[in-house]
C-alpha cells in the first residue's frame, strides 16, 4: 500500500474531494476525537478485514505546513556571573616578620575571603612559600623533592570555612627562604589537576585569579655551570646548597622543585613558570586567568645600604627593590595582571584588584527547528512516532517498536544500537551495561543518558559535546557525529551536496541523501533580525522559520489525545559574543500542532507565536506539559491573540494598545500583545 507525504496510507496520493478510504483496524484503533463518530462501525467487529467507509462530502483541503515566528532574548550579562577562583601565593619568608610583624597579610587575605564568601560561586586556595611550599587549603598533602609533580592537589579550591580558617591562620609561619619558583610551580600543578577535574563547559565560563605577594628577591638562587659558560646567569649568589640540596633538608619538603646543580629561580625561569600558567588556561580553554602581583616594601625600615646597593633591614641584607619591583612587575605583565606596590603592611588590600567574576555578552549562536515525529529520510519526510530517529515503516520492518524509543528496554535506544550493529549491538537483543537506574538518566538534559554518553564518549555535563550549536541527542538521531564539529573547517557535507551537515540539521533535510531538486520544497526557512535589547542586557532577536511540514504519527500509548500529534522543539544557542566557539548554553520551546489530511490541521492557521518567557532550559523542560499550540491550550496563534484582545477590549478588561494592524504587526509586537492579554 501507497504512503503519502505524511505517510499515512492511501490508495490515492493525490486525496480528492470525493474518495473511499480503505481502513483496517490497525488504522483505526487510534481515531481522532473528530472521527470517531464516522469510524463507530469499527467497534462492532475487530478483525482485519477492509471496511470501507464511504465519503462523498466535500472537504477544504489544507496543507500540512506550520510557521513559527516571535521573539527571543539571550540571557543578560549579569545572569552569567560565571566560577571564580583565588589563589592567594603569600611570601612566608623570615624578613615578613621584620616588614610584617603583626602578619597583616594573613588579615587582608582573611578579608578578602570573608568578604567574597557571600557569593557561593568564589572559591579560594592558598599557598605559603618558604623553604617548603604548603597548600595551605589541601592539609595533610604534602610536595615532596622525591616527586614534586607527582603530588595530589586536586580540591585545593575550597568554599568549606574550617579550610580557609586554617590556611589563614597557616601563614603565620615564617623562615629565611623565599622561593618564587616553587611556589609558581605549586600553582602550576594545582591548577591544572583544578582544569583536569572541571567539565569543560565550566571552565569555560571560570575565571582564575592569581595573587602573589612578596617582601623581596627570590632566595636561594642557583646557575649552573653550564647557564655560567653561557652568560645566563652568574653564580656570585650561589650558597652550597645549590650543589647537594640534601646537604640542608631536614625532610623532602624543603625546597621541594631545587635539583642539584642546576638553575634555580633565575627570572628567566620565573617568567617560564608564569608563561606555563598561562598556557594551561588557552590549552584548557579557560574562560579568563590573571596573575597579578604586589610588593611589600617599607622604606621606614631601612637601616642601611649594603654595598650592592640592596636595603639593610634590621642589620640583615635581604631586598634589592628596584629588582623585586622589576621582577614582580614582569610577572603580571606576562600574567596579564597589575603590579602594585604596597608601601607598609597597613595598606596590603586584596579587595584592590579586579577580583569580579566574568560577565560576557550573550549573543545567538543557533537555532535550530525539528519536528521530532517527522523526519528526514532517503526517500523523504517519513514519520517518526517515537522520535527516536528510525522511520515507522522502517521499524516495523525490521521488527522494532515505532512507539517506544527503546525497543529491548537495555537503556540503549534503538538508533544507537542499529547504527551500530557493526560492533556487535542489536536494538532486539539487550546490550548488558545499563542495568543501574542511575545509568540510565539523562544528567544533562541532552537526550542522552549516561550509558549512551558513555558509549559513544560525549561529555555528560555538556549539552553539546562538540561545540557547535547542535545538541548531542538531536546529532545522534539525524546521525551526525556528536564529537565531531559539523561547523569546522572544511564544513562537513555527509552527502556531497554542497549544503553542510550544520545546514541540513537546520533544515530538517537529510544529511546523507542528496534531495536535489525537491530540497527546496522540504527545507525549513529561517529568518532573524537582531532588535532593540531587552531591559536586563540580554540581546534580542525576531525570527520567522516556514515550512515546518506536519506528518501525522500514530497515538502513544498512555499519552491520552497523541494521534497525529507533532512536537517540533526550538533550541535556542547562544554563546558569548566574543567566542562564539564557546560550548555556550540551551533553552529550548515546544509546539505542538496536529496534521490528518485531507482538512484537518490544528492550529488551523497553521502560524504560532512564541516569546521569550517560552525558552527555558533543556532541564526544566517536560514534553508532557511543556509544548504550546493546540487548540486545546493556550492560544498563541496571530489571529487568536488578536480575537482575544478585541475580547478582552469589548469586556474592558484592557485598555486600548497601540500596536499595528495584524497584518503589519511584527512578532516582538506581537509578544507584547501576549503578554499583555496573559497578565489579564
Amino acid at each position: 500500500m501507497k504512503r503519502d507525504e505524511a505517510g499515512v496510507a492511501t490508495s490515492d496520493p493525490g486525496f480528492r474531494r470525493e474518495e473511499t478510504l480503505m481502513l483496517t483496524t490497525a488504522h483505526v484503533l487510534r481515531p481522532m476525537p473528530a472521527l470517531a463518530a464516522a469510524l463507530a462501525l469499527s467497534a462492532a467487529g475487530c478483525t482485519d478485514t477492509p471496511l470501507t467507509v464511504s465519503q462523498n462530502i466535500e472537504v477544504e483541503q489544507v496543507d500540512n505546513l506550520l510557521r513559527i515566528k516571535g521573539e527571543l532574548c539571550t540571557d543578560p550579562p549579569e545572569a552569567t556571573d560565571f566560577p571564580v577562583k583565588i589563589l592567594f601565593m603569600i611570601d612566608g619568608s623570615g624578613s615578613m616578620q621584620f616588614v610584617d610583624p603583626n602578619n597583616l597579610r594573613a588579615r587582608a587575605v582573611e578579608e578578602a575571603i570573608i568578604r567574597l564568601r557571600a557569593n557561593p560561586s568564589v572559591e579560594f586556595a592558598v599557598i605559603r612559600f618558604n623553604e617548603s611550599d604548603a597548600v595551605l587549603t589541601r592539609p595533610g598533602t604534602d610536595i615532596s623533592a622525591t616527586d614534586p609533580f607527582g603530588v595530589d592537589l586536586s580540591g585545593a579550591f575550597t568554599r568549606d570555612v574550617d579550610t580557609l580558617t586554617a590556611a589563614v591562620n597557616g601563614l603565620n609561619v615564617a623562615d629565611s627562604v623565599t622561593d618564587y619558583q616553587g611556589a609558581l610551580s605549586s600553582a602550576f600543578l594545582l591548577l591544572s589537576q583544578d582544569m583536569l577535574d572541571s567539565p569543560p563547559a565550566e571552565l569555560a565560563r571560570t575565571r582564575y585569579v592569581l595573587l602573589f605577594l612578596s617582601d623581596g628577591d627570590p632566595f636561594p638562587t642557583c646557575c649552573s655551570q653550564e647557564s655560567q659558560a653561557a652568560g645566563i646567569c652568574e653564580a656570585d649568589t650561589n650558597i652550597f646548597f645549590c650543589e647537594d640540596p640534601d646537604a640542608i633538608r631536614q625532610n623532602p619538603t624543603q625546597l621541594p622543585f631545587l635539583e642539584a646543580s642546576q638553575d634555580y629561580n633565575q627570572p628567566y625561569q620565573i617568567f617560564d613558570v608564569v608563561q606555563d600558567i598561562m598556557e594551561l588556561a588557552e590549552n584548557f580553554g579557560v574562560g579568563d586567568l590573571r596573575l597579578s602581583t604586589g610588593f611589600l616594601f617599607d622604606q621606614s625600615l631601612v637601616d642601611d645600604l649594603n654595598a650592592d646597593g640592596c636595603f639593610v633591614i634590621a642589620g640583615v641584607s635581604f631586598v634589592c627593590a628596584d629588582e623585586a619591583r622589576s621582577l614582580l612587575g614582569t610577572m603580571a605583565e606576562i600574567g596579564q595582571g597589575v603590579f602594585r606596590d604596597f608601601s607598609n603592611a597597613e595598606e596590603i588590600d586584596f579587595l584592590g584588584f579586579d577580583l569580579t567574576s566574568i560577565k560576557r555578552e550573550q549573543a545567538l549562536k543557533n537555532l535550530i527547528v525539528t519536528n521530532t515525529n517527522y523526519m528526514a529520510t532517503s526517500t523523504g519526510l517519513r514519520i517518526d512516532t517515537d522520535g527516536d530517529g528510525i522511520d515507522d515503516e522502517t521499524e516495523i520492518v525490521e521488527g522494532l517498536d515505532d512507539q517506544s524509543r527503546d525497543t529491548d528496554g537495555d537503556g540503549f535506544s534503538d538508533r544507537i544500537e542499529r547504527s551500530r550493529s557493526r560492533n556487535g549491538l542489536d536494538p532486539l537483543v539487550p546490550t548488558p551495561g545499563c542495568e543501574d537506574p542511575d545509568l540510565r538518566r539523562d544528567v544533562d538534559a541532552d537526550g542522552l543518558n549516561v550509558c549512551e554518553e558513555q558509549l559513544l564518549r560525549t561529555s555528560t555535563d555538556l549539552f553539546d559535546t562538540d561545540a557547535d550549536g547542535i545538541p548531542d541527542g538531536l546529532e545522534v538521531i539525524v546521525g551526525s557525529q556528536p564529537r565531531v564539529s559539523d561547523i569546522g573547517n572544511p564544513l562537513p557535507d555527509a552527502d556531497l551536496d554542497e549544503r553542510s551537515n550544520a545546514d541540513e540539521v537546520r533544515f530538517h533535510t537529510s544529511l546523507f541523501f542528496d534531495e536535489g531538486n525537491a530540497a527546496p520544497g522540504l527545507s525549513y526557512r529561517y529568518r532573524t533580525d537582531e532588535i532593540e535589547p531587552n531591559p536586563q542586557g540580554g540581546r534580542c532577536y525576531e525570527f520567522d522559520v516556514r515550512n515546518v511540514q506536519l506528518g501525522t504519527p500514530a497515538a502513544r500509548p498512555g499519552e491520552a489525545d497523541s494521534f497525529a500529534r507533532n512536537d517540533v522543539l526550538v533550541y535556542l544557542a547562544q554563546a558569548p559574543r566574543d567566542d562564539p566557539t564557546d560550548f555556550g548554553t540551551f533553552k529550548v520551546a515546544c509546539i505542538q500542532g496536529r496534521y490528518v489530511p485531507p482538512d484537518f490541521k490544528d492550529p488551523l492557521a497553521g502560524e504560532v507565536v512564541l516569546c521569550p518567557e517560552d525558552f527555558i532550559e533543556p532541564d526544566l523542560f517536560s514534553p508532557v506539559d511543556g509544548c504550546l499550540g493546540l487548540a486545546s491550550g493556550p492560544d498563541i496563534t496571530p489571529a487568536g491573540l488578536f480575537a482575544r484582545y478585541r475580547e478582552a477590549l469589548q469586556d474592558e478588561l484592557i485598555e486600548e494598545l497601540d500596536i499595528p494592524p495584524p497584518d503589519l504587526i511584527s512578532p516582538s509586537e506581537l509578544c507584547e500583545l501576549r503578554r499583555a492579554l496573559d497578565g489579564i
